[in-house]
């Protein structure tokens, strides 16, 4: 987004300028000139990473499309189903098949990809584009499509005037870049001929974005089809290569020869390769491993020992490069007969024990798929070949058809979603996929505001988005980071996009979380704007006027549902929590069944028989506790001073009287039917009874309220029942996160992110909603959440006056990693030296020191981070046959996530956290299929490579009850804290902050807010 709008500070760009030259002297070469080889990019057949296509061309069909269709056709079939893995069904929510958009192109599965993409000889020759500059400025240049070289330039002449098709993100036309249209002040007429290309920047988490205009529609159409499939085609072909596919490997072979000949004539006999060329078809297949590997494989396949290789003997070398020797080893385990293979039985016993697949239930299917691997991976040389299908007992798979079942979508890591499914219960049982300030794509002060934070989000399944309107200057209200040098964009065109990406990724229902600082008139215009473009979707009244819970996401499906303040005559609300004793309360002019405060239980049960807190009122809170009105929202705010526009709690502020609230209107305010925001006055206030009120907490709020045992109890009750958001301090300037499981363990539905940073609250979050059901954007809370739980009579004498806490132990074998990319940053004279960490996190985790709810450790819990040993120069096929063993101790067994992260050694001998991190996987433990997994692993920026992975075995064992001591909270806490972390220091062998350099590596749990005076509690 860098070109779309620029700095509003002078001052600021000067310095980064000077910063930038200064780097640029320092490197002494091109910017766009990659260090994965000497040479240019323009070797490279195709890219590294699977990207998302939710453009609004429409042009990208699903996951499911491109790369898990089966065909009858056995090349393709071959190519997908080795494949499969790299597009695996988390991918299908990153794809907008079920658009609105308009195409502007036919979507093609593999099967009917073809040689090529046909290319316009009108884009080879170059055609006159209008290049719009960040000065609104339009340049007329002539734009080249150079389709072997894989890149679009302009200015000839000028290497650095170029864009890689392989950082091609996104191309996106129409309604969805109408606002860069506005911003840019292009005429409307020139919509249908304006579009804008988003390209990654090899190694930076920012993208860049380049608008065009074409000077007739049949141009558009030509570079707009024409970058779109050369794209897809080198993913595929790309995906093709590297799965070693016979079809492909000859086409490249063609090629290379047609390279190496000029295309002058010759004959097959002459085609040969030496040892430096095939060096140069590795680097531009992305394969790094020992020159002296390399040697080894190329001396096998040179049978003549002429030094070069004939096709016949590059076969064999690509065979060579192929073989999977850890997959031998269990192909040798499984196999009683390995000269003979694997027969069915040995199959299905391997997927019913190992796998803990449900074989019995789907006998028929698991044959066929046997079946259809075994015939894959070739018959033996003594079978005569017949057009009859074979039967299933006389057959059995090889150990390439072995290696094809562990890479597939068959063997995909993540419990998969049924068909069909409903999410029963009401919405305050769940945890909802939910993101902070989304129209921002990078830091929080002077930064772009943009459309593009909410598609981004909406494909990647977010449930709940933010819209901060302001009024603007036409009487049109507009979206912005009010007082933070960002620029705004228009109301109406956000709700537009929000309306077409709702429920591309998930079918179940987005909450639109509105932070008012609008006057009345603009007020009215927003409740407008919503009802006319959201339509029947949009919730504006209660499914039962007289139910006093909330509906279940089931029942309100394909529907938006609003956050925002509800209507209130008084600018002063009660500060002492009592009833008011004139006039309405807030929300009482709502036509909302919840206006009167829910009844709370007579007769609560002692707390001696609960594990969890009461869901009925607590005892009067101590004198001084809570002795002055929180804000927990400030929709609806007009700020008489500068101040952070994300800042919902600063009660400093609003009692030294700088705050003033503003009406939200009848007609605004109504549409809060089941998400009205309310202040804070404590949680025996009539406002935290009625049913659909919601409160809001900047992360330190949040601490500062949760610290007595009072507290804790009152928050974690309230939770039970009512909804609550947690948002990041508005201390993090770069946008970093907070270690959402923090708020998920005191039950908070909404621990809202900027997704725009892959750290490692963003990777705990996107793990939390991938697989099975949580891919709906909804998680089911763990039932110590949702309900009282009375402990039976008869406790062992071990458990009295103690906590019941759950033992997880488990075992993850880091086997091998396959076809790592090599940093574009990594100098020359660099090899590869991988190794791979593991790393758990759980509710109980003691190592935030901003976690004052960790509890005391576990001293039987073993350390949560292991490292695998490096292998040298390999970043090919390393294999590291690591096992670690954890044993953690948790109340919450269903908040256990496992992250591996693939990192490089400096010196090839020590590893430390202190090393890149290259790539990296999460997942939530008991989403994690057991048995032989092939992981995904993800860049930077969250977006997956195409064909890099892991190769684990993971082995859960059942969870045990074991009853730890309850925390002594003497002397206010302090000292148990202090005594926490040294014990933490001893346990986990590390300190509590981490030195880190990049938002990839950056652990959330450092970082962003600090306070001194933190308690310690369960």
């Amino acid at each position: 987004m860098a070109e779309a709008l620029s700095n509003s500070h002078s001052s600021g760009k000067g310095l980064i300028r000077r910063l930038s030259n200064r780097a640029t002297k320092f490197a002494s070469r091109t910017r766009r000139q990659s260090a994965a080889t000497p040479m240019s990019r323009e070797g490279s057949v195709g890219p590294g990473i699977l990207r998302r296509r939710s453009d609004s061309t429409n042009t990208a069909p699903a996951a499911e499309t491109v790369l898990l269709t089966d065909s009858d056709d056995e090349f393709h079939d071959e190519m997908n189903e080795l494949n499969s893995i790299f597009g695996a069904e988390s991918m299908t929510r990153d794809f907008s098949g079920g658009s609105a958009a308009a195409s502007v192109a036919g979507s093609a599965s593999i099967a009917d990809v073809p040689a090529g993409p046909v290319v316009p000889m009108a884009l080879v020759k170059g055609t006159f584009l209008h290049k719009i500059s960040k000065k609104k400025k339009s340049k007329r240049l002539l734009f080249i499509l150079e389709a072997d070289a894989g890149k679009v330039t302009w200015e000839k002449g000028r290497s650095t005037k170029c864009i890689y098709i392989d950082d091609i993100k996104e191309v996106r036309i129409g309604s969805d870049i109408r606002q860069y249209r506005i911003d840019y002040e292009v005429p409307e007429s020139e919509e249908g001929r304006f579009f804008t290309i988003f390209y990654a920047v090899p190694d930076k988490s920012r993208s860049k974005t380049m608008h065009l205009i074409a000077e007739d529609e049949e141009t558009f159409a030509h570079w707009v089809n024409a970058l779109d499939s050369i794209s897809k085609h080198r993913e595929v072909h790309m995906a093709s290569l590297m799965a070693f596919n016979d079809h492909a490997i000859r086409s490249y072979w063609d090629g290379e020869m047609t390279k190496q000949f000029e295309n002058r004539h010759h004959l097959p006999d002459e085609e040969e390769m030496d040892f430096p060329g095939v060096e140069r078809v590795c680097r531009n297949l992305h394969i790094h491993m020992a020159q002296k590997e390399l040697h080894a494989k190329f001396a096998i396949a040179d049978s003549t020992r002429s030094g070069r290789l004939n096709f016949s003997e590059f076969q064999v070398f690509v065979r060579e490069m192929k073989r999977r020797k850890d997959i031998r080893q269990l192909y040798v385990k499984m196999a009683s007969d390995p000269d003979r293979g694997i027969t069915l039985a040995e199959f299905v016993r391997f997927l019913r024990d190992e796998q803990g697949e449900d074989v019995d239930n789907n006998a028929t299917w698991w044959e066929n798929r046997f079946v259809r691997y075994a015939q894959r991976g070739g018959k033996p040389k003594s079978e005569p070949a017949s057009c009859q299908r074979p039967d299933k007992d006389s057959i059995t798979m090889n150990e390439q058809a072995l290696a094809a079942y562990l890479t597939s979508k068959d063997n995909f890591p993540l419990v998969r979603a049924p068909t069909e499914y409903s999410l029963d219960r009401p919405f305050n049982e769940y945890f909802i996929s939910s993101s902070h300030n989304t129209y921002l794509v990078g830091r929080q002060i002077a930064d772009v505001a943009s459309i593009e934070g909410y598609i981004s989000t909406l494909v990647r399944g977010c449930r709940s988005v933010e819209i901060d309107c302001w009024d603007g200057s036409d009487g049109q209200p507009v979206v912005k980071h009010g007082y933070a040098m960002t620029n705004a964009i228009s109301f109406r065109e956000v709700i537009r996009t929000v309306n077409k990406y709702a429920f591309v990724a998930s079918h179940f229902p987005l909450w639109v979380s509105l932070e008012v600082h609008c006057n009345a008139p603009q007020q009215e215009v927003m409740a407008e704007i919503m009802k006319e473009t959201f339509g029947a979707r949009l919730v504006t009244e209660p499914l039962d006027p007289y139910s006093t819970k909330l509906p279940s996401p089931s029942e309100l499906k394909d529907r938006i549902l609003i956050k925002v303040k509800g209507t209130h005559q008084s600018n002063e609300p009660q500060r002492n929590g009592g009833e008011p004793t004139t006039g309405r309360r807030r929300g009482n002019s709502l036509t909302s069944p919840f206006s009167k405060p829910v009844s709370s239980d007579n007769a609560p049960i002692p707390t001696r028989y609960l594990s969890s807190p009461l869901l009925g009122p607590t005892r009067p809170s101590r004198r001084g506790v809570v002795s002055e009105r929180v804000d927990t929202i400030n929709e609806g705010e007009v700020h008489d001073t500068v101040s952070s526009s994300t800042s919902e709690c600063d009660s400093e502020e609003e009692k030294r009287g700088k705050r003033r609230t503003s009406k939200i209107v009848k007609n605004l305010g109504e549409l809060g039917v089941y998400c009205t925001g309310v202040k804070f006055h404590g949680f025996e206030s009539a406002e935290c009874r009625k049913s659909n009120h919601i409160l809001s907490f900047m992360e330190g709020t949040f601490r500062k309220h949760s610290k007595a045992s009072e507290s804790k109890l009152a928050l974690t009750r309230h939770n039970m029942r009512y909804m609550m958001r947690v948002y990041p301090q508005y201390s993090r300037l770069s946008s970093d996160n907070f270690n959402p499981l923090m708020y998920w363990r005191r039950g908070v539905q909404m621990a809202a992110l900027n997704w725009q940073t892959f750290d490692l609250g963003m990777q705990l979050n996107q793990a939390m909603f991938d697989g099975g059901t949580d891919q709906s954007g909804y998680v089911l809370k763990p039932e110590s959440m949702r309900a009282i739980r009375i402990l039976p009579d008869g406790l062992p004498a071990e458990a009295i006056g103690k906590l019941e806490r759950q033992n997880m132990s488990f075992r993850i074998h880091v086997i091998s990693a396959q076809q790592l990319i090599r940093p574009s940053s990594l100098p020359p004279n660099r090899t590869l030296d991988p190794y791979v960490e593991v790393e758990i996190f759980h509710t109980n985790d003691k190592r935030d020191k901003h976690d004052s709810m960790a509890g005391i450790p576990i001293l039987t819990d073993t350390p949560l981070k292991a490292s695998t040993p490096i292998v040298k120069e390999n970043g090919f096929n390393p294999v590291f046959d690591y096992k670690a063993y954890f044993s953690v101790t948790t109340k919450h067994p269903e908040l256990v996530f496992v992250r591996f992260s693939v990192k490089l050694s400096t010196d090839g001998e020590n590893s430390s956290g202190r090393n890149a991190t290259i790539a990296t996987y999460t997942a939530k433990l008991n989403s994690l299929k057991q048995g032989y997994r092939t992981l995904p692993l993800l860049d930077s920026n969250g977006d997956q490579y195409l064909f890099s992975t892991l190769f684990c075995h993971i082995k859960v064992d059942p969870t045990t009850s074991v009853y730890v001591p309850k925390a002594s909270e003497s002397n206010g806490g302090e000292a148990t804290v202090g005594k926490l972390k040294n014990i933490s220091r001893n346990v986990f062998n590390r300190s509590s902050a981490n030195s880190t350099k990049s938002s990839f590596d950056k652990s959330s749990v450092d970082g962003g807010y600090s306070d001194s005076s933190q308690h310690a509690f369960l």
